[in-house]
């Protein structure tokens, strides 16, 4: 994906957020933290230019990053509040997509849904499965390829999920669950990061939702947001190689890998949160994604 300004502008909102928490621990003064994020931004500026692809934009802030601040799970308390938050009614969203008309698809989208709920789950007042509920009545999919994604289930015998976000991956055990509950001999294995990255979910997570009842996590020697495949682990690619279907969650995992020649077929699930992917797509920003691609030459031919 080209790079613009609004690449810029969204790449330093993460910056934002990461100073906002280093500015409420102690030992850190106004100026030095000021200084300290001025040289942040500017050796980012410096190492990109407008040949720069968007996916690699984050790798270069947060190689900056973490040599000015140090590598640390900034999010740590937060990511494990959500986990708690969501696998706390984890029984009674297998229960609401079991009782549905069609257990998958409801399964399939609360895992689609499931990027919005965990960033807004610090507004639920106590209702959060009404909440969760009413979004999933009214939120439509402005591309879904489900139907395609059901008929190459059929035949499928290895499932890769690349997952996402943390709270996120509650809602995507629950669609692991239930495609298991029609197919129970496939395989599926679960993609995690190998380092702490924003709110990606990472195997500390994965342990605070029992994700290994499910699937088979492993790390995938990603650490950074979206997945680069020159940068994962061996692991990782024999798996990637032998997937008869590839779930990846996540706008930037869709920017890191829509452009990979792929001999199989992998869905990209997330919501639009920028100006260049929802142009791209021809979407309003936010909206909800299931798609489809086997090959970056099919991409372009369809848009």
């Amino acid at each position: 994906m080209k790079m613009n300004y609004d690449c810029l502008n969204c790449t330093f909102s993460y910056g934002f957020e990461l100073i906002s928490k280093i500015k409420n621990s102690k030992g850190v003064s106004d100026d030095e933290l000021f200084n300290k994020y001025k040289e942040l931004l500017v050796d980012t500026l410096l190492q990109v230019d407008y040949s720069t692809d968007s996916s690699d934009l984050l790798k270069i802030f947060y190689d900056a990053f973490f040599k000015i601040f140090g590598e640390k799970d900034y999010f740590e308390t937060e990511k494990t509040n959500t986990n708690s938050l969501f696998i706390e009614i984890y029984d009674d969203l297998l229960d609401f997509c079991m009782s549905s008309e069609d257990p998958l698809y409801s399964a399939f989208k609360l895992s689609l849904l499931g990027e919005l709920f965990s960033h807004n789950s610090e507004n639920s007042f106590g209702e959060l499965e009404i909440e969760i509920q009413s979004f999933f009545k009214n939120k439509e999919i402005s591309i879904n390829d489900y139907e395609s994604f059901k008929k190459d289930l059929e035949n499928a015998k290895f499932l890769l999920f690349i997952h996402n976000y943390a709270g996120e991956i509650v809602f995507d055990k629950v669609f692991i669950k239930i495609i298991k509950e029609f197919k129970p001999d496939i395989i599926i294995h679960s993609a995690l990061k190998s380092k702490p990255i924003y709110k990606c979910a990472t195997s500390k997570d994965s342990e605070e939702i029992f994700l290994k009842e499910v699937s088979l996590p492993f790390e995938s020697g990603s650490k950074y947001i979206g997945t680069h495949l020159e940068l994962t682990n061996n692991t990782f690619k024999n798996i990637f190689d032998k997937a008869d279907i590839i779930i990846a969650k996540g706008q930037q995992n869709f920017e890191s890998l829509y452009q990979e020649n792929l001999n199989k077929p992998i869905y990209f699930s997330f919501i639009v949160d920028c100006k260049s992917i929802s142009n791209f797509f021809e979407v309003n920003k936010g909206a909800l994604i299931f798609k489809k691609i086997e090959s970056f030459a099919k991409l372009k031919n369809s848009f």
